[in-house]
């Protein structure tokens, strides 16, 4: 049964994070599972984590486990992978082992090995951005795909996260956790610090749950947190 989430507005982007990293810290303890974002928005974030003593310590004492991960992006795109560890894992000397990571996106059973990773030690906070199109990981609209799967990016997505380095009709795929994975979260955190997406976070909370606006799905979660820009 779902509920109205949590919302935490502030003008400033610097302010918002703060809410961020705080509520997220304060909802974890050591040894428990998180997943964590990448792209443009949560790498101060992750910058002031690695920066600060008592962040590194917890931080580091967590256990993860990966969103999502191309399968076929252009050519010298880093992984998100590679991402997380460059920024977050490798300062932190978070041991293989507690990534979660996506290691052979290729592989028909890689989702069946996070599936597993996810039902031994399921998700005390899964954090997570909000898509311009309205999907959450790579849940593009329409799908509800349950475990970890792949899926076919649309061609907002591909604009968004290439620009015009990918021209149609290229398809690019992704390996992606599963709404209802997500939604197995004790507490899920969205974080929508852009102006360009309020209107759109706006649907998503008000207007009805939709499968082509996946995000939607969160307001079937009982302890979710919302952070916008006011």
């Amino acid at each position: 049964m779902g509920q109205n989430p949590l919302i935490i507005e502030r003008s400033d982007a610097g302010a918002l994070l703060a809410e961020v990293r705080r509520t997220l810290e304060a909802s974890v303890a050591p040894g428990d599972r998180i997943t964590v974002p990448t792209g443009r928005t949560p790498e101060p974030l992750f910058a002031q984590v690695v920066a600060d003593p008592a962040a590194r310590a917890l931080w580091g004492s967590l256990r993860y486990l990966q969103l999502d991960e191309y399968l076929d992006p252009p050519p010298g795109t880093e992984s998100f992978r590679d991402t997380l560890a460059r920024q977050l894992f490798d300062p932190l000397g978070v041991s293989p082992e507690a990534r979660g990571a996506i290691t052979a996106p290729l592989d028909p059973m890689e989702g069946a090995r996070l599936d597993r990773i996810h039902a031994e030690a399921g998700l005390q906070v899964c954090l997570l951005g909000l898509g311009s199109n309205g999907h959450i990981a790579f849940n593009e609209p329409g799908d509800r795909i349950a475990g970890y799967h792949v899926t076919k990016l649309t061609a907002e997505t591909i604009e968004a996260n290439f620009g015009g380095s990918v021209p149609p009709p290229t398809e690019v795929r992704a390996l992606t956790i599963g709404i209802d994975q997500i939604l197995a979260a004790r507490r899920v955190l969205l974080w929508v610090p852009q102006p360009e997406k309020q209107s759109l976070l706006e649907r998503v909370l008000t207007g009805p749950i939709d499968p082509q606006i996946p995000a939607t799905a969160l307001r079937e979660h009982s302890n979710w947190v919302v952070f916008r820009t006011t």
